[in-house]
C-alpha cells in the first residue's frame, strides 16, 4: 500500500481503473516519513495496518462487483468497475490523509506538551539553582565579613599587645641604666669625702641627678624613635618634645637650667631618688598615653572596617530578600499545586461517594424490585396452581356428565332404519341419526296438506320470489341515491358558496395562461426558497446522545459507519455495534455564522475517538438479571469456573463429583457500552462481593466498636450509619448490632468425595469408691482418643460445610476408656464448728504475722508455700466470694456462721465458686502469687463481725 522508491521516500498507490495504468504519488516532504510517524506514534502504525486491511476488503469487493456486473455487458461493468473503484479509492485516500494528518499533528503536540514540560522543569530548576547561588553568596558574604571583623579585631589586639611591650622594653631598659648610675652613683658617695672634690669638678654643676637624667634622656630617645619607626602606623617617625617630656618629665630644650647652689651630697642622692621615682610615674603616664593614641588609630581602622561590613552586610541583605522572594515564589507555586491537588482528590472522593450512593440506591431498588417480582411470580404460580385445579375439577364433572349422557342416549337410541335411523351421507359428510322413542306427526300431515317434495317446490319459488324482491328494491335504493345526489347538486348550485365557486371556475377558465405563470412562477420560488434553506441549514449529528458535529448531508456520517466499525472492532478486540438506525440520530440546525462543517476526514476522526461506544459482549445474567458484561463467551465461561474453584475446598485427595450453581445462571450475548465491559478479575470480584448479607450481633461484655468491625471485617463507620443511636465509645450490653457485610450474587453447591481421619472419642466409667466422700472423683485410667477413616460425600454451599453424608469407616486404632473413682462417703457437715484447722497440711514457713508491718496492720498471717499447693477449708461453711480481688489477687472468702469468716488470697487456682458448701479439710484452691505479693504463699485471715483477729489465737 505504501512503496519504497530508489530515494527511501514514501508513496501513496492510487487504485487501478480498467484501462489505466499505477501513478504513484509522492507525499509531501513537509508530511513526515512513514518510519519517522511510525517511531514515534506507534497507534498510527496500527490504524495503517487495519486501513490497509480495508483497502484489501474493498479490493476483494470490487472484484466481486466486476464479476458480478461482467454478464450484463463488458462496457458497462467496466464503467461501474471504474465508479465503484473512484469512490472507494477517494474515500480511503482521505481516510489514510485524515489518519497520517491527525498522527502528526497529535505528534507535534505530544512534543509541543513535553518540551513545555522540559522547559518548566528547567525554569524550576534554575529557579532553584539561583536560590541556592545567591545563598551560598550570601553565606560566603557572611563569612568574609566575620572573617575581616575577626582579622580587624586580631590586628587591633596585636598592635596593643606590641605597643605596650615595646613601650614596657624601653621603660625596663632606662630604668635598669639609671638603676646602674645610681649604684655608681652610691659606690662613689660610699668611696669616702675626700673624693668629693674629684667628683665636682667632673661635675662643676654639682647636679648628679641631673646629669643622670640627662644621660638617660640621651639613651631612651633612640629607643622611643626606634619604637616609633617599628610602629609607624601608630606613631609618627620620631618622638616630639612633648613626648619627650611626658616620658622623662624634663622641661623643654629651649629652656635653660640655672645654676643652683652646691648642695650636700645625701641630700643631692635623696633628690636623684625622689627624681627618679617622678620619671618613673611620668614614663608610666607617657605609656598610657602612648596606648591612647594607639587606640585612636585602631578605633579608625575599625571604623573603616565597619564601614565596609556595613556595605557587605547590606548586599547581604538584598540578596537575602531576592533569595527570599524567589523561595515565596517556589513556595506559592508548591502551595498552588498542592491545593489544585487537594481540589482533585475532593472532587475524586465525592464522586467515589456519589457513586457508591448510587450504587447502593440502584441495589436497593434491585433487590426491592426483585422481591416484588418474586412476590408477584409466588401469587401468579397460586393462581395458575387454582385455576389449573379448577379446570381439572371441571374437566373431570364434564367427562362424568358426557359420559352418563352418553350411556343414556345409548340405551335410549333406537336404530330403526325404516323410520329413517342410521347412517346419513350429507355431502360427503356421514352423519349417524337417531330416531326418537315416541312418534312425531305434523298436524300438517294430519290435515291432508301437501307433501315434501311440493314443500320443496313450493319453498323454491318462495326462495326466487324473494330475490327478485331484493333486487327490485336495490334498483329502488339506486334510483333514490342518484335523485338526492342530483337535488343536493342542485342545491348546492343554488347556495351563496356554490354561486362563488361557480364563478371562481370561470375566472379560471378565462385566465388559464396568467394562473399558469403566477403558479409556475410559485413553484420556482418555493424550490428557490427550498434551496436557500437547503444551503443554509446543515445537520447536527449525535451519537447516543453526544453530540459530534455538523455536516451538510446524512449520508456524509452514514457512509463512513461502516469503516469505523470495522476498524474500532479490531482495535478494541471487542465486536463494536454502530446501528445508523438507533445509535446516529441528525438535528437541522443553522449553518450560518462561523460555523464549521466537518469534512469526511473530520467526521471520520471523530466517529473513531468516541467513547461510549455500544459493543457486543457477552452479559452473566441470574435469574433473568443482568449483573454484568464481559468481552466474549470464553472469558464468560472463565469467570464462572473461577468462581467454583474460589469455593472448591482444599482438603488434600479430595474429588470433586459436581459443581453447580443453585440459582439460574447463563452467558448470552448482548449490546452494552464499552465502559460497561469488565474484565475477568472486574467480573469475579462483583460476583462475589455484590450482594449483601445481614447480620444480627449481640453485644456481650467487654465487645467494642472495634473488635466487632474487625470480626465482620467491616467499617466502623458503616455500623454506625446502619444503626442509629448507638454510642460510639459505650456499648450496651445485651443491645443487638444490625451488620451489613459483602456477600456474593450466587450461591455455589460443590459435591465432593473426602476420605479424612477423625477422632473417636474415648468412654468413660464410673466407678463407686467408699472411701471417697461424695462429690470428689479420681482419675484411675486415663482416657484415649480412638482414629477412624471415613469416605463421605461433603455438600458444600459456598464453602461451608452444609451436609455429609458417611460412605465408609475404617477404625485404625480403638479408643481406650477413661475409669473415674466416684465418692459415695457421706460428707463431712458444711457448717461452721467455731473449731479451725491449718489451710495447709504441712511443709510451709510463716513469713509474716498478724499486726503492724511497714507502717500499717497486717491483718492475717502469710504462709510460705511453692506455687500449685493445696489450699483447705479451716472450717465448714458456705462460699461468698471466689474471684480476683485487686490486692487480694484471687480470693476465697468462706463464711462460717455466727459472724466468722476466713479468707484465702493469692492463689493460682480456685477450686470451688460462690454458693458451693464447703467442709473442713476440704480443697478449695491452690496457692500462688497473684495480687499486690513479693513471693509464693497464702495470706490467711479470720474475722469476727467483718474486724480481722489474729489466726493464731484460733488456730491449735
Amino acid at each position: 500500500m505504501f512503496p519504497r522508491d530508489n530515494k527511501g521516500k514514501d508513496k501513496l498507490n492510487k487504485p487501478v481503473d480498467t484501462g489505466r495504468e499505477n501513478e504513484p504519488a509522492t507525499v509531501p516532504r513537509e508530511t513526515m516519513s512513514r518510519e519517522d510517524l511510525f517511531a514515534q506514534d506507534k497507534d498510527a502504525k496500527k490504524i495503517f495496518d487495519e486501513i490497509r486491511s480495508l483497502r484489501e476488503s474493498v479490493e476483494t469487493l470490487k472484484k466481486d462487483d466486476m464479476d458480478v456486473l461482467s454478464g450484463a455487458g463488458k462496457n458497462s461493468a467496466t464503467q461501474t468497475g471504474s465508479g465503484v473503484n473512484l469512490e472507494y479509492t477517494q474515500e480511503i485516500k482521505a481516510a489514510e490523509q485524515a489518519i497520517i494528518k491527525q498522527a502528526i499533528r497529535d505528534a507535534e503536540a505530544k512534543k509541543l506538551e513535553e518540551e513545555r514540560a522540559r522547559r518548566r522543569d528547567l525554569e524550576n530548576q534554575q529557579a532553584k539553582k539561583e536560590a541556592m547561588d545567591a545563598q551560598r553568596r550570601a553565606e560566603m558574604v557572611r563569612e568574609e565579613a566575620e572573617r575581616k571583623r575577626m582579622q580587624a579585631e586580631e590586628a587591633r589586639r596585636r598592635a596593643n599587645a606590641i605597643s605596650r611591650k615595646q613601650a614596657l622594653d624601653a621603660m625596663e631598659a632606662e630604668l635598669q641604666k639609671k638603676n646602674r648610675q645610681l649604684e655608681e652613683y652610691e659606690a662613689w658617695t660610699r668611696s669616702g669625702r675626700s673624693d668629693t672634690a674629684r667628683t665636682a669638678s667632673s661635675n662643676p654643676d654639682g647636679k648628679p641627678a641631673a646629669a643622670f637624667a640627662s644621660s638617660a634622656e640621651n639613651t631612651v630617645t633612640p629607643s622611643v624613635s626606634s619604637q616609633a619607626q617599628s610602629t609607624g602606623s601608630y606613631t609618627s617617625a620620631e618622638a616630639t618634645p612633648e613626648e619627650k617630656c611626658a616620658f622623662f618629665g624634663e622641661a623643654e630644650a629651649s629652656q635653660g637650667s640655672k645654676p643652683e647652689p652646691e648642695k650636700d651630697p645625701m641630700k643631692g642622692l635623696e633628690e636623684a631618688r625622689r627624681e627618679l621615682l617622678e620619671a618613673q610615674k611620668k614614663q608610666g603616664d607617657a605609656l598610657g598615653a602612648i596606648s591612647q593614641i594607639t587606640e585612636m588609630h585602631t578605633e579608625k581602622l575599625a571604623e573603616e572596617q565597619q564601614k565596609k561590613l556595613s556595605q557587605q552586610q547590606i548586599l547581604l541583605k538584598a540578596e537575602q530578600e531576592k533569595l527570599q522572594e524567589l523561595l515565596d515564589e517556589h513556595k506559592n507555586e508548591r502551595l498552588a499545586r498542592e491545593e489544585r491537588d487537594r481540589r482533585a482528590r475532593e472532587i475524586k472522593v465525592q464522586k467515589a461517594r456519589v457513586e457508591k450512593l448510587i450504587k447502593e440506591e440502584r441495589a436497593k431498588a434491585a433487590r426491592e424490585e426483585k422481591i416484588a417480582r418474586a412476590k408477584k411470580k409466588h401469587e401468579e404460580k397460586i393462581h395458575r396452581a387454582e385455576a389449573k385445579e379448577r379446570l381439572k375439577r371441571a374437566k373431570r364433572e364434564a367427562a362424568e356428565r358426557a359420559r352418563l349422557e352418553k350411556e343414556r342416549l345409548k340405551e335410549k337410541s333406537i336404530a330403526d332404519a325404516e323410520l329413517g335411523g342410521g347412517v346419513v351421507n350429507v355431502k360427503g359428510l356421514q352423519i349417524n341419526t337417531k330416531i326418537k322413542d315416541t312418534l312425531s306427526v305434523s298436524f300438517r300431515d294430519l290435515l291432508g296438506f301437501a307433501g315434501r317434495k311440493e314443500r320443496k317446490e313450493a319453498s323454491e319459488e318462495k326462495t326466487q320470489e324473494m330475490r327478485e324482491e331484493r333486487e327490485r328494491r336495490r334498483e329502488e335504493a339506486r334510483e333514490a341515491v342518484e335523485i338526492s345526489m342530483k337535488q343536493r347538486y342542485a342545491d348546492y348550485e343554488k347556495s351563496p358558496f356554490g354561486k362563488k365557486m361557480r364563478a371562481f371556475k370561470n375566472f379560471c377558465d378565462a385566465h388559464k395562461k396568467p394562473l399558469l405563470v403566477m403558479f409556475s412562477v410559485f413553484i420556482m420560488l418555493i424550490v428557490g426558497v427550498a434551496g436557500v434553506f437547503n444551503y443554509c441549514t446543515a445537520y447536527e449529528y449525535s451519537y447516543n446522545g453526544r453530540t459530534l458535529g455538523l455536516v451538510k448531508e446524512k449520508d456524509d456520517v452514514l457512509r463512513i459507519t461502516d469503516l469505523v466499525q470495522g476498524a474500532l472492532t479490531k482495535d478494541k478486540n471487542v465486536d463494536v455495534v454502530i446501528d445508523p438506525a438507533s445509535d446516529i440520530t441528525f438535528k437541522r440546525v443553522s449553518a450560518l455564522g462561523d460555523v464549521e462543517i466537518d469534512s469526511s476526514e473530520e467526521v471520520l476522526k471523530r466517529l473513531s475517538y468516541m467513547g461510549n461506544l455500544n459493543v457486543k459482549a457477552y452479559g452473566i445474567y441470574i435469574n433473568g438479571e443482568k449483573v454484568g458484561s464481559v468481552e466474549n463467551k470464553k472469558t464468560a465461561a472463565n469467570v464462572l469456573q473461577d468462581i467454583k474453584d474460589r469455593y472448591t475446598s482444599k482438603r488434600e485427595g479430595a474429588k470433586i463429583e459436581e459443581a453447580v450453581f443453585i440459582e439460574n445462571v447463563e452467558a448470552k450475548q448482548t449490546n452494552t457500552e464499552l465502559e460497561d465491559v469488565l474484565s475477568e478479575k472486574e467480573m469475579v470480584e462483583r460476583l462475589c462481593t455484590s450482594g449483601e448479607k445481614e447480620t444480627m450481633h449481640k453485644v456481650v461484655a467487654g465487645d467494642t466498636l472495634a473488635d466487632i468491625a474487625k470480626r465482620y471485617s467491616v467499617d466502623e463507620d458503616d455500623i454506625l450509619a446502619d444503626n442509629p443511636g448507638v454510642d460510639k465509645k459505650k456499648l450496651e450490653v445485651g443491645s443487638t448490632l444490625l451488620i451489613k457485610q459483602n456477600a456474593p450474587v450466587l450461591t455455589v453447591q460443590i459435591t465432593e468425595l473426602v476420605t479424612y481421619e477423625k477422632e473417636i472419642e474415648y468412654e468413660v466409667d464410673e466407678q463407686e469408691d467408699a472411701d471417697m466422700y461424695e462429690g470428689d472423683t479420681k482419675t484411675k485410667q486415663a482416657g484415649e482418643n480412638g482414629v477412624s477413616e471415613i469416605t463421605s460425600r461433603i455438600v458444600l454451599i459456598n464453602g461451608e460445610e452444609k451436609e455429609e453424608d458417611p460412605l465408609v469407616t475404617t477404625v485404625k486404632k480403638e479408643p481406650v476408656t477413661e475409669i473415674i473413682t466416684v465418692g459415695t462417703k457421706e460428707r463431712p457437715p458444711t457448717v461452721g464448728s467455731g473449731k479451725y484447722i491449718w489451710p495447709l497440711s504441712g511443709g510451709y514457713t510463716m513469713t509474716s504475722n498478724f499486726g503492724g508491718r511497714w507502717g500499717t496492720t497486717h491483718e492475717g498471717i502469710d504462709l510460705g508455700v511453692p506455687v500449685g499447693t493445696t489450699v483447705m477449708a479451716a472450717d465448714g461453711g458456705t462460699v461468698t466470694y471466689a474471684g480476683y480481688s485487686g490486692a487480694y489477687g484471687y480470693l476465697v472468702t468462706i463464711d462460717h456462721q455466727n459472724g466468722m469468716e476466713t479468707r484465702y488470697a493469692h492463689n493460682s487456682e480456685l477450686l470451688v465458686s460462690v454458693g458451693d458448701k464447703v467442709y473442713q479439710g476440704q480443697s478449695i484452691a491452690k496457692s500462688g502469687n497473684t495480687g499486690r505479693s513479693t513471693g509464693p504463699h497464702v495470706h490467711f485471715e479470720i474475722r469476727v463481725d467483718g474486724v480481722a483477729k489474729d489466726p493464731l489465737n484460733y488456730l491449735p
